[in-house]
């Protein structure tokens, strides 16, 4: 079992390289991790368990995760809590352990970054429901967030990365409760379909404008693959650095499970297509492992430490 070192317990007087992380974006490319879900499914872990909570209960597989992905060059990994809300771990029956979970997250993921020059990124993902239902349910979004991004903080990541969002309101929100609980970075990335456009209509240019505009560090992509990216990104002529989390490829179910086939080479190239286009901060999302992130590190110029 793993050992935190505890040391101060609040993050959120922690400035420790939160401008580092700012001015390398202004210069170079930052390589990120890839999937945390598929090598956790790979480990033999059930696909029905709440990975968010083997942060406690199995703090290695989480460890072995991380460190396998800085182990091929990554200088950034995103803590395992993408679904430690209230909200999503209420179904399963983990809706009063927020805070000890998203506080065990931060504390793995910084335990296995100590001394390699790597960041940790909280990841924070949509609700899962929407504003209707959640007023329908009598559930406050501002308290839900605030209370797993109030617990990242306190575990000691060095930026917040909400990720996955479909709603941009849903995301503004959430950037407003990060901006009102500390002056860290913030990463702020849209799952778009193919044609460009989120469910309430807008599209890609005009979300990056409005996050930008309401002071978003860093505005990106991730949750698709990186052909539907680079499509949009050359149909929208995005005019400034951003960050870019492709999936390996399109899945197809296969004995149920989604599976990805893109190789690590043309993954690879992929990146580096993206970097062309003004990506700084580049990793995986779904589908894609420590493989796919090796053969980006070796692939992008300037992207070790």
């Amino acid at each position: 079992m793993r050992n935190f070192i505890l040391g101060n317990p609040s993050g959120r007087n922690n400035t420790l390289r939160t401008m580092d992380f700012s001015d390398e974006l202004q210069s170079k490319i930052i390589p990120a991790d890839g999937a945390t879900g598929t090598l956790l499914m790979d480990s033999g872990i059930a696909a029905e368990r709440c990975f968010e909570e083997l942060c406690v209960s199995d703090p290695d597989a989480v460890c072995a995760v991380h460190e396998s992905y800085i182990a091929t060059g990554a200088r950034l990994v995103r803590t395992n809590s993408f679904g430690a809300n209230a909200v999503r771990l209420a179904r399963h029956g983990f809706e009063h352990r927020v805070n000890e979970i998203n506080w065990s997250a931060a504390q793995l993921a910084k335990d296995c970054a100590r001394g390699k020059g790597v960041y940790v990124a909280g990841s924070v993902g949509p609700l899962g429901i929407t504003a209707a239902e959640a007023k329908a349910q009598g559930i406050d979004r501002d308290a839900v967030f605030r209370e797993q991004i109030g617990a990242l903080l306190d575990g000691g990541v060095n930026l917040i990365l909400l990720e996955t969002f479909t709603d941009p309101d849903e995301l503004l929100l959430a950037l407003y409760v990060k901006q009102s609980l500390h002056h860290c970075p913030a990463v702020c990335s849209l799952a778009f379909a193919g044609d460009g456009r989120l469910p309430s209509g807008i599209t890609l240019l005009n979300a990056f404008e409005k996050l930008r505009g309401n002071d978003a560090d860093v505005v990106g992509m991730n949750c698709t693959d990186a052909a539907t990216m680079l499509r949009l990104l050359d149909e929208t002529k995005v005019p400034e650095f951003f960050s870019a989390f492709p999936s390996a490829g399109l899945p197809q179910k296969i004995d149920g499970r989604l599976c990805y086939d893109l190789t690590p080479e043309d993954f690879a190239k992929n990146a580096l297509a993206l970097a062309g286009c003004g990506a700084r901060l580049i990793g995986g999302c779904c589908g894609t492992t420590p493989a796919h992130v090796a053969a980006m590190v070796n692939a992008l110029p300037g992207a070790g430490a």
